[in-house]
């Protein structure tokens, strides 16, 4: 049944102008990081605008791991309390979308990544992200009730 319903997906027109929009940036984007990378690299020098990659790439996932370890304490703490973690639900679905644009190399999706690791853009794209997740995350927290949490 589910097939099918993915199926349908297929028909609708808002589902089918999101996904060309998504498919568009997926193809836009590398080439707005290559073009950046050739003119960067013409301004500074190719090996310093490496270094500047990897380096800005590597102290953002260190902040990302950061934010990370406090939502999941904070997560912990709320269940131990025997409330839903709704909020840090949230935080958790927008911090995993900065870490990965920040695990991928460029300076565009390194700074997009480091947005969403700011508290009130990461709880407006968790927000979309976990919309519709709603009923599955209640189950994650009735799984963590139940389970030693510690």
């Amino acid at each position: 049944m589910t097939e099918f319903r993915l199926l349908f997906r297929f028909l609708d027109k808002e589902f089918l102008f999101r996904l060309i929009f998504i498919l568009l940036l997926y193809s836009i984007v590398p080439i707005a990081e290559i073009f950046l990378f050739l003119w960067l690299g013409e301004v500074i020098g190719n090996y310093l605008i490496l270094a500047i990659a990897a380096v800005v790439g590597l102290l953002g996932m260190l902040f990302a791991l950061r934010e990370v370890r406090v939502t999941l304490e904070r997560l912990r703490a709320r269940i131990r309390r025997h409330e839903y973690p709704g909020s840090e639900f949230v935080d958790l679905a927008g911090i995993l979308a900065g870490a990965i644009l920040l695990l991928t190399p460029g300076f565009i999706t390194d700074f997009v990544g480091f947005l969403l690791l700011i508290p009130f853009f990461r709880r407006a794209l968790g927000r979309l992200v976990t919309r519709r997740m709603d009923r599955s995350l209640h189950e994650v927290y009735e799984y963590l009730q139940l389970s030693d949490i510690d």
